[in-house]
């Protein structure tokens, strides 16, 4: 139990300031010795600590300090003294010392002194004696007698109030100091109390209780005729110095002794073992100084690691391994130090109390047994060595650690502490290295190697299948890339293939094994693990974790302030700290913008765990849905670029939110599905909205006119988006039925079901029922006033009636006047798109195929550029094709095909078809495009494209074709 002042202070609830007055006054603030300043401030500071939380008057203070009686000089020194203190106690702490109208006072509780810690911890010695509880006895009364450094209140000399505190106080551990050999007698540890007693009976000669415990410890040692000595020697000191005959206590021993009373033989190994069931481990554990060994299995990865480590070991005497739970900091720190004969290992995972600290580390390096203060003993040990200390598992005991790191750094020159925790340990010249988990795919996908390595082991020849491998990856992305987990995973291989774990691993965690015997990992399962780091939570920091879980793929701060604890009183960002530091959270800041992850397998964790799951899914949704209402407006205006790239990064949470909704609120999923409709065309995937927009309008077919055709619009532009023309058509006519020509509030809606329905006919190359929609669409845009963004959309199907009609200047001059309408409203994504159906019309001029594709060229790369800053993947993809045409009409033909390929590519993956606005310009241009492009040459096989090669590769070719020769 023995702590210092500060972790004592710690563990009684006044975490800042501890007060020692069991000798030389001294004040510790946060762990740290306060300078007091000279002798009139510590004997203040003295006195007003003796009145025991009670206000002292001016004039005791004037004769306990100044030996004098109060005068006005005397009462300004005081107040000039009490200011010292005041400023020397700092801005946290000066508030304890109060003027009141009796007097000063030093607002401390019992706790906050050594002596009140003193006086508990004496009487619960001794209670846990009388309760046969010897070991916990011996481990109090050792804590309370450390406490001692010298004269109570030395400062104050022999001020008759203070000497009778003091007589009281020595009093007390003169009994602390007998109960304590008693206490160890009980126990079975004779020798020491024997010796410990044979000293003070020298000492204090008139002390019956001490001539008692020690003939009795003779007695048990088997020197019954030497026990008898020892209490003729005391009476015969008693009768000759005070005339007085021991006392009864003494005199029943004796005739106990001299009847060889076998009850006063006990037997030790059972007063051992008597000892209650504790989850706290013995304090003194075995000796162990054994140097560390490298674990059997191989470490897989951590190249980088263990170097950074071994430089941070190397520059730092304190170094921290953090990182979540599973991540592996335990095998990094033993490997660094593996082999090495200077490295000790000292495992806290099973430490709950802070005054076990010492003594583990005492026992790690070899100190078997101490004197009352473990620390000191290590302390005498380590000061001429050099070691290494691994401190494992500290997270559960950073504050008290700081006790115990710091003096030891400080007095031990050639020793180096390295810690694994979930968090850093706070203290000063901490060097902290935190651990990732390891990487799943790329060059670096060192997570599934160790899978495999680890499945060998259990399957001897084992030789991995490109189901395998598949299945792995998906293991190991379920599990993080946490070593932990990956090896849990691995020990059921020997009853299951890995495509099966990899079933169940991604939503249950229990469906992982146990680690093998001898790991180091100090829990049983990944659950445990997990479960430990979120139980040394606080209440809040563990209320705003489970209010987490549904947010897939990340969150804003914003986004947790909003479903976070209705109470949190505004500590967001101070919880999401905390859960960061404590590993529980990760934060990527590398975009300028924080973004808050919780792991996998935490996210299943806190589900599993949270009391109030629809509580917390609803909060989630209803933060998906004001975040929507919120971007949805800006899609069609000059922030369309930042709302889809905002969007775009909210998907997942979008979709866990519209899936929530259409259980519960169809009519809020039918919502908010509408108002994205663009979206699904923009961010993709394309058939993935298309789906969604459906099961929305199943769900809700009563519900408001405006809502469904809003759904209805957006499942047309997605139709249209994926090749199926008719369901295009089909929807954009039911939304066109659906809305109120002569209600202002439609005017928006009905004006894109009219653009949605032009386009479907144009898909369809409806001829004159395609001229008849474009002429109605503009008429109904002269009726009204509407934004510059569908005025330049009617201007499409205007362009389109002419080209039919054969008007080539037309459809330039129509196109070039949508184009400069939808740029100067912001609408950058409509001017791309003007520009790549004036691409494909003047591709479909055959007679002029090399001047056309030339000037196709510039429009696309225009479009293109347009398209990368305000997105739209769908339709980028569609200039790209043309692109690609353009290339291989001009002669580029090598490109062409690797950009037609990686567009194809692309567009399977997307489910969107890049052709579309090719069919605007009649089946003779369809036809020659995949005549011409089908003549391409192959393009080797060498992994597919990413999105900035392939629009390289398409900038790159046009700006060589347009360079002077």
């Amino acid at each position: 139990m023995e702590v210092s002042g500060g972790a004592a202070a710690h563990e009684a609830g006044e975490p800042v300031i501890f007060c020692r007055v069991l000798g030389p006054i001294e004040v510790e603030i946060d762990g740290a010795p306060t300078e007091l300043g000279g002798p009139l401030p510590r004997r203040l500071l003295a006195a007003l600590e003796a009145g025991a939380g009670a206000p002292v008057s001016l004039s005791a203070l004037a004769e306990a300090v100044w030996d004098t009686e109060l005068t006005a000089e005397v009462t300004n020194a005081i107040r000039v003294t009490v200011h010292r203190l005041r400023s020397a106690l700092g801005p946290g702490e000066r508030g304890r010392l109060e003027s009141t109208p009796q007097g000063y006072r030093l607002a401390l509780t019992s706790e906050a002194t050594d002596h009140g810690l003193f006086e508990q911890w004496v009487e619960r010695g001794m209670a846990e004696l009388t309760a046969a509880d010897p070991s916990g006895a011996v481990r109090t009364l050792e804590s309370a007698l450390a406490l001692w450094r010298g004269r109570p209140w030395a400062e104050l000399g022999e001020l008759l109030h203070v000497s009778g505190l003091r007589a009281r106080m020595t009093e007390l551990r003169e009994i602390a100091m007998e109960e304590l050999q008693a206490a160890r007698l009980a126990r079975g540890d004779t020798a020491r109390a024997v010796a410990a007693l044979s000293q003070s009976v020298i000492e204090a000669p008139y002390r019956e209780r001490r001539w008692e415990l020690l003939a009795l410890g003779l007695y048990r040692s088997g020197r019954q005729g030497h026990a008898l000595a020892e209490l003729r020697r005391v009476r015969g000191l008693l009768v000759e110095e005070l005339g007085a005959e021991p006392g009864p206590a003494l005199r029943t021993l004796e005739r106990r002794m001299l009847a060889h009373d076998p009850s006063l033989l006990v037997d030790s190994a059972a007063v051992r073992l008597d000892r209650p069931p504790s989850d706290e481990p013995d304090p003194l554990p075995p000796a162990d100084p054994r140097p560390l060994t490298r674990p059997l299995t191989r470490l897989i990865g951590r190249v980088r690691e263990l170097s950074l480590l071994d430089t941070a070991l190397t520059e730092s005497r304190l170094v921290t391994i953090t990182g979540p739970a599973g991540v592996g900091k335990t095998r990094l720190a033993v490997e660094q130090v593996a082999d090495r004969p200077d490295a000790r290992l000292v495992r806290l995972a099973d430490i709950r109390s802070a005054q076990v600290i010492a003594p583990t580390i005492a026992a790690a390096v070899g100190v078997a047994h101490t004197s009352g203060n473990p620390l000191a003993e290590v302390i005498r040990v380590l000061a001429d060595r050099h070691e290494v200390l691994v401190l494992d598992n500290c997270e559960h005991l950073t504050d008290p650690l700081a006790d115990v790191v710091l003096p030891l750094l400080a007095r031990c020159p050639g020793l180096r502490i390295l810690a694994t925790s979930r968090w850093p340990l706070g203290l000063d010249g901490e060097r902290v290295l935190t651990l990732a988990a390891l990487p799943v795919d790329g060059e670096d996908g060192t997570a599934v190697e160790l899978l495999f390595d680890r499945v060998r082991a259990h399957r001897a020849g084992w030789t991995p299948t490109a189901h395998d491998t598949d299945a792995a990856v998906t293991i190991c992305t379920a599990l993080d890339g946490l070593p932990l987990a990956i090896e849990l995973a691995a020990a059921r291989a020997r009853s299951f293939g890995l495509a099966d774990i990899a079933a169940y691993v991604q939503e249950w965690l229990d469906a992982l094994g146990t680690p093998a015997r001898g790991s180091l990992s100090p829990h049983d399962s990944l659950v445990a693990a997990i479960a430990w780091s979120v139980d040394q939570l606080s209440d809040e920091e563990r209320m705003l974790l489970l209010r987490l879980w549904p947010f897939d793929g990340g969150f804003s701060w914003q986004a947790a302030a909003a479903v976070g604890p209705a109470d949190a009183d505004g500590a967001v960002f101070a919880g999401l700290a905390a859960l960061v530091d404590r590993s529980v959270l990760t934060a990527d800041v590398s975009s300028g913008q924080v973004r808050y992850r919780l792991l996998e397998t935490i996210r299943r964790y806190c589900r599993d765990v949270d009391p109030d799951r629809d509580a917390t899914l609803e909060a989630h949704a209803e933060w998906v849905r004001c975040f929507v209402a919120g971007q949805a407006p800006l899609l069609t205006g000059p922030r369309l670029g930042e709302a889809v790239h905002v969007l775009a990064g909210e998907l997942a949470n979008i979709r866990a939110g519209i899936a929530h909704d259409l259980e519960h609120a169809p009519v809020q999923a039918l919502r908010t599905t509408g108002v994205l409709r663009y979206l699904w065309v923009m961010a993709g995937p394309v058939p993935e909205g298309r789906r969604l927009l459906r099961r929305a309008l199943d769900a809700c077919p009563e519900a408001p006119p405006a809502d469904r055709a809003a759904a209805l619009i957006g499942l047309s532009v997605t139709s249209s988006h994926v090749g199926d023309t008719d369901a295009a058509l089909s929807a954009a006519d039911t939304a066109l039925d659906l809305l109120d020509d002569e209600d202002p509030a439609h005017d928006e809606l009905l004006l894109e079901a009219h653009l949605r329905r032009c386009n479907a006919l144009a898909d369809m190359e409806a001829g004159e029922r395609m001229r008849a929609a474009a002429l109605a669409f503009e008429a109904a845009c002269d009726r009204r006033d509407p934004p510059g963004s569908l005025r330049a959309t009617a201007l499409w199907g205007v362009a389109l009636v002419h080209f039919q009609d054969g008007d080539t200047a037309a459809v330039t001059e129509t196109l070039s006047r949508a184009r400069e309408i939808a740029a100067g409203c912001g609408f950058s994504s409509g001017a791309a798109i003007s520009d790549l159906q004036l691409a494909w019309y003047l591709l479909a001029d055959e007679q002029g195929a090399e001047a056309g594709a030339r000037r196709a060229l510039e429009l696309l790369v225009r479009a293109v550029t347009a398209f990368e800053q305000q997105p739209n993947g769908s339709d980028e993809l569609g200039a790209l094709y043309a692109g690609a045409f353009a290339l291989a009409v001009l002669g580029v033909r090598d490109t062409a095909a690797r950009l037609r390929a990686a567009v194809t590519d692309h567009a399977e993956h997307g489910g969107t078809d890049p052709r579309r606005y090719m069919r605007f310009a009649g089946p003779s241009l369809e036809d020659r495009v995949e005549r011409l492009l089908a003549s391409l040459p192959p393009v080797a096989s060498g992994g597919a494209m990413t999105w900035e090669e392939m629009v390289t590769l398409f900038t790159g070719a046009v700006g060589t074709l347009s360079a002077p020769s």
